[in-house]
């Protein structure tokens, strides 16, 4: 399932951009664009919703958008892919279910 969550863009003078995430703390990544900050932010994030997934730690649900703090310099959206919540199942074999309703 893909889920957007907020992604805070931090950029001191002569420093690369960095970027932090609210419902992740210690997920940070740095590059010297945007652009790169965008892929590398979103990199980060998979990896460590990965980790946390191998690790059988629930995944947070996104936070709401929320007002920046002073030290943060911007907000972005990152949608990735969360594991374990969809999962495919070929029923061309599979014998028939019945299931009582209440």
């Amino acid at each position: 399932m893909k889920q957007t969550y907020w992604g805070l863009v931090h950029k001191d003078g002569g420093s690369d951009f960095g970027i932090s995430f609210l419902d992740f703390l210690g997920c940070v990544s740095a590059a010297s664009t945007m652009t790169e900050l965008m892929e590398m932010g979103s990199e980060s994030l998979t990896l460590h919703i990965d980790g946390m997934h191998e690790d059988g730690e629930t995944i947070p649900a996104p936070s709401p958008m929320i007002e920046l703090p002073e030290d943060v310099d911007g907000i972005v959206a990152i949608t990735v892919t969360v594991p374990g919540k969809k999962r495919r199942i070929n029923l061309a074999n599979a014998p028939t279910l019945l299931v009582e309703l209440k």
